[in-house]
């Protein structure tokens, strides 16, 4: 019988001070066995809970070393709530959970706490073991990585330097995870466009993990394919190719043909063979590397921006400039609405839309336009590089020398004349350093 029929039963058969005696004993009886009845339910042990974050934290790792990144990023949530619930918000294992949250939402181009998150697990890390740990310099590494993707390479340098003097102090010069900070490191230097530098630190963190996890390991292939970009980039390109194709076998066989490390060797080489004529090899490459990275990690990413960027130019060699056209304006469209924008890769994307060829049905009446937005497009690309790698970089210097003449073909003599201005400057300034 419910409650409301038992009241109305009792209200009928007996008095009502009576009923009302009754009817208050009934309700707290029935209270009374509802909580026995609750008490009964299964509530987690600490015990259950601490081992249910260390199934999720195991899913995380999986998940990424599978390619399924936008899965491994709903557990890492999850993980991380779980890890706060459990263990309490100033735990090691919370800040394990961070650093694994963090690190997929830079690949995921989410940066929004992303800085505070590193900052807080060292925060945690460092009240729990000292600041001179392999912890410290791990996260230190992360953290690193988070500012460098943002092309904030002043802050990004001394961080990575930091790590480095930790894992050097408290693993050793060889161990992997020193690696991985001079790998870091390298591929920083490289996207400053200082390639000599960054040339012997590549080669020293191969030769690292090639003698710590052996040549068929994925962090081998990473050095491998990192010292190759670098080599294309100093315009070795028979090295930059022999090297791709060894990275390439290793993350094929070790990741699996459709895995986003496998993606970044078919890039990687079919840059290679573009840069080399090779037009008809390199193309179902890039189309391939593009593929991969839209399926695992969408549309409005920055690794598939590069995909859509590579196969354009492959596209624009071949005489197919609306295609390549339409890519590159999908890249940039990515770039320049993604929190990166101000890194050098970015402006290498928009000079190489302003240097697009016209196509050869183009309208006379839209040819000044293209002019002008070329011109446009540049001095963008001269305001991301003065910012990330410094007004007087050789790299900010050349993209002026196109941004003078992309003025000069549109017919914008005041324009032109104030680059030329600018041009003047970097001059002087570099004779009188020389001096």
């Amino acid at each position: 019988m419910k409650l409301d029929q038992l009241f109305s039963t009792l209200q009928r058969e007996i008095p009502k001070t009576t009923a009302v005696a009754v009817i208050v004993l009934a309700a707290a009886a029935i209270g009374a066995i509802a909580w026995v009845q609750v008490r009964k339910q299964p509530v987690p042990s600490q015990e259950n809970l601490q081992a249910q974050w260390v199934v999720l934290a195991d899913r995380v790792h999986e998940l990424k070393a599978m390619g399924l990144h936008g899965e491994a990023l709903r557990v890492a949530n999850g993980s991380l709530k779980l890890a706060e619930t459990t263990y309490g918000p100033s735990h090691p294992a919370t800040a394990e959970a961070l650093n694994e949250l963090a690190q997929l939402m830079v690949e995921f181009s989410q940066f929004d706490n992303v800085d505070a998150m590193y900052r807080r697990a060292l925060s945690i890390q460092t009240r729990a073991t000292g600041s001179e740990t392999p912890e410290i310099a791990a996260t230190t590494n992360n953290l690193a990585q988070s500012c460098a993707r943002l092309g904030l390479f002043s802050k990004a340098e001394p961080l990575y330097k930091r790590a480095l003097v930790i894992y050097e102090k408290s693993v050793g010069a060889d161990d992997p995870a020193t690696a991985r900070v001079v790998n870091n490191l390298a591929c920083m230097e490289d996207a400053r466009c200082n390639h000599a530098v960054a040339e012997p630190l590549h080669r020293r963190a191969l030769e690292a993990r090639e003698r710590n996890v052996g040549p068929a390991h994925l962090d081998t292939a990473e050095s491998l394919g990192n010292l190759a970009s670098n080599a294309r980039a100093r315009g070795d390109l028979e090295t930059a190719e022999r090297l791709h194709r060894r990275a390439l076998a290793i993350r094929e066989h070790v990741a699996g043909p459709s895995h986003p490390l496998t993606a970044s060797s078919l890039a990687g080489l079919a840059a290679t063979l573009r840069d080399r004529g090779q037009f008809a090899l390199a193309d179902p490459l890039a189309t391939a590397a593009l593929a991969i990275r839209h399926k695992a990690l969408g549309l409005r990413n920055l690794s598939t921006a590069s995909a859509l960027e590579t196969l354009a130019l492959i596209r624009a060699d071949i005489g197919e400039l609306n295609t390549a056209r339409r890519l590159l304006e999908q890249a940039v469209d990515i770039r320049m609405k993604d929190p990166t924008v101000g890194h050098p890769r970015t402006a290498e994307t928009l000079k190489h839309l302003a240097a697009l060829a016209p196509p050869a049905d183009e309208a006379p009446d839209g040819i000044q336009d293209r002019k002008q937005n070329a011109a446009r497009l540049l001095e963008k690309a001269v305001a991301i590089q003065s910012e990330s790698l410094g007004p007087d970089h050789a790299e900010t210097v050349d993209t002026l020398k196109n941004l003078l003449e992309a003025w000069k073909a549109a017919g914008n003599q005041e324009e032109a004349e104030s680059v030329h201005r600018r041009l003047a400057e970097r001059v002087d300034k570099s004779t009188a350093a020389s001096r």
